[in-house]
């Protein structure tokens, strides 16, 4: 990609609500994982947990929050 194509995809996440940042994340996380998928050789067992970790659009575990979390149980 030329500076000139990221120049505008940069400009336009900038333009988007703030709302629609996180769909762009998991769809960009999608594209990455579908070249990859068609450039290597990925077990499918993979595959599969992949696009279910997507589909299930979760956010990361913060292991800081949790540890918090069970002190104070």
């Amino acid at each position: 990609m030329d500076s000139n194509s990221l120049k505008q995809v940069n400009y336009k996440l900038k333009q988007l609500p703030e709302k629609f940042l996180e769909e762009v994340e998991r769809y960009i996380d999608f594209l990455t994982f579908k070249h990859k998928q068609e450039s290597e050789d990925i077990p499918q067992w993979q595959k599969d947990l992949v696009l279910k970790r997507i589909k299930e659009a979760k956010k990361p575990v913060d292991a800081f929050d949790m540890l918090d979390e069970l002190e104070n149980e």
